[in-house]
């Protein structure tokens, strides 16, 4: 699947979930890294796109059947990002040579896929690890409730905490929830479990309330699919 562009002809099914996101995982070899990197700053510096941001990452730790080396990332509002898939986007010369000129350079698309945010907390930071999950509505939705209220109600500034659900495609088929802990050096995701510890001591109150929500929560419903780490590259 070299054509990497080729699938964006793909018209996006808005939802009525406040924002949706398309990714692509790809295969870049070491040799041809700069260049990618090059023809994608190129082109999304001088073509931004009104309501959409595009990011790339640069993928650090994957297991061994994860095999892709970069991740490209479409985040808007529905409206916004429904344009971008379009024929009329797609057909436009300056998307085409673009296209036609990062073909040139990627290996293989190893996966797609489409999906939704439910929430975010904290500004964007590069290192970021993915976990991909599958789990029945009931119980992913009294997970959400408390990760959206003790976040909402206890900020931790050491790291950035986002969730949502994936739509189809994917690194694997079988998840279909995604959550997203970022930090802004490699440090502090070393230092990730014990400042975790730190701020439960620190907020009794924290730790009571996550303990009664979860409670009510039956993880025997979450099963992991899926594991990886990136960096972010830069952002458009």
């Amino acid at each position: 699947m070299k054509k990497f562009f080729s699938i964006l002809l793909i018209l996006f099914v808005s939802a009525s979930f406040s924002q949706r996101w398309a990714a692509y995982g790809i295969k870049v070899s070491p040799q041809n890294e700069e260049a990618v990197v090059g023809i994608i700053d190129q082109y999304f510096t001088n073509n931004p796109i009104e309501g959409v941001t595009v990011s790339l990452f640069s993928v650090l730790f994957t297991p061994a059947d994860l095999n892709f080396t970069h991740e490209i990332i479409l985040d808007g509002d529905p409206e916004s990002i429904s344009k971008f898939f379009t024929p009329g986007f797609q057909q436009q010369t300056g998307w085409q040579l673009f296209s036609s000129k990062i073909n040139t350079y990627i290996d293989e698309t190893v996966f797609s896929a489409n999906g939704w945010r439910a929430f975010e907390f904290g500004e964007v930071m590069p290192f970021q690890m993915v976990n991909t999950f599958s789990a029945d509505n009931e119980n992913v939705n009294k997970w959400r409730n408390m990760a959206r209220t003790l976040n909402e109600k206890y900020p931790r500034d050491y790291r950035s905490y986002a969730s949502g659900g994936i739509t189809v495609g994917g690194p694997t088929s079988e998840a279909n929830n995604w959550m997203v802990t970022g930090w802004k050096t490699y440090e502090d995701y070393l230092a990730n479990w014990s400042n975790n510890r730190k701020f439960a001591e620190d907020n009794p109150k924290f730790a009571k309330e996550r303990e009664k929500m979860s409670a009510e929560i039956d993880y025997s419903e979450f099963e992991p699919v899926a594991k990886f780490m990136r960096y972010l590259v830069k952002q458009w």
